[in-house]
């Protein structure tokens, strides 16, 4: 997500997260099926910065939680660059969907990606044009079946990293964009749009030491949110068949609050 900006003094920049950008979860006792098959697409939030490892950034805790909640073992993949623009993510990333060793391909494509086009006051139109472009290269790639996830842009309002006086304007801007891929996500089959909360009011341990990313937990935060929307929204995600799943809905006390068991007490990603 962060783009270099001005200001008194430079931001912190942290590293995206390390080790492998692959790995599998276990499924649950009980659960027979084959596993599903997770590519996470983007820029600095799907690479992890503000994590130390990729398993407890957004790939490794999505795909846990998956696991937690359909009992569906989850092979995932991440391919990502800090400070790409979706049109970047479509000119530079979609190789990486695929190995061709080991012939693996994904049956759904998550894309965290659109914070640093907000920062560069990408228009809405041209905005919406690029995830329409995402959505096109991702199909030829992959096949027309495969769903493409739009996870939905971070508000801004309370990033302590940004400027007080531009939180309220960039909100408004990043609002815009999210309209876009909302947009896209009604138009085009099997293009889905899953909406970001935002961090807590008390934020506590959510943020990296940037005040920017999601920490550790902030990525934990999020991908509870995120994965209650895959499982309930997306075909072939809590089972092979491609039946809907059906895990606790989110609970009505709390805005996107995971009601199943053991749910972070708020989820979003910045």
């Amino acid at each position: 997500m962060i783009g270099r900006r001005r200001g008194r003094t430079r931001p912190l920049r942290l590293p995206e997260a390390a080790g492998p950008q692959a790995g599998a979860t276990a499924p649950q006792q009980g659960y027979g099926g084959p596993p599903l098959r997770l590519a996470v697409i983007g820029d600095s939030l799907a690479a992890g910065v503000g994590a130390a490892t990729h398993e407890e950034a957004l790939p490794g805790r999505l795909a846990h939680t998956l696991t937690a909640l359909t009992g569906r073992a989850v092979s995932w993949r991440v391919t990502a660059r800090a400070g790409a623009t979706l049109d970047a993510v479509r000119r530079g990333l979609l190789p990486g969907l695929t190995d061709p060793l080991t012939r693996w391909r994904p049956d759904v494509v998550l894309v965290a990606a659109g914070s640093n086009d907000a920062l560069a006051l990408r228009r809405p139109s041209a905005f919406g044009a690029d995830a329409r472009r995402l959505v096109r290269d991702v199909r030829l790639r992959l096949g027309q079946d495969v769903p493409v996830v739009f996870a939905g842009l971070p508000p801004l309002t309370r990033v302590a990293a940004l400027p007080r006086a531009a939180r309220t304007p960039l909100h408004a801007y990043v609002t815009l964009l999210d309209r876009r891929l909302r947009r896209v996500a009604r138009r085009e089959a099997a293009v889905f749009h899953l909406p970001t909360a935002g961090p807590p009011a008390v934020p506590g341990d959510w943020f990296a030491p940037d005040l920017l990313h999601p920490s550790a937990d902030g990525y934990r935060a999020w991908a509870g949110e995120l994965a209650v929307g895959l499982a309930l929204r997306t075909p072939g995600v809590a089972t092979a068949s491609g039946r809907a799943a059906s895990p606790s809905p989110p609970s009505r006390a709390g805005r996107g609050r995971p009601a199943y068991r053991g749910a972070p007490r708020s989820a979003c990603g910045t």
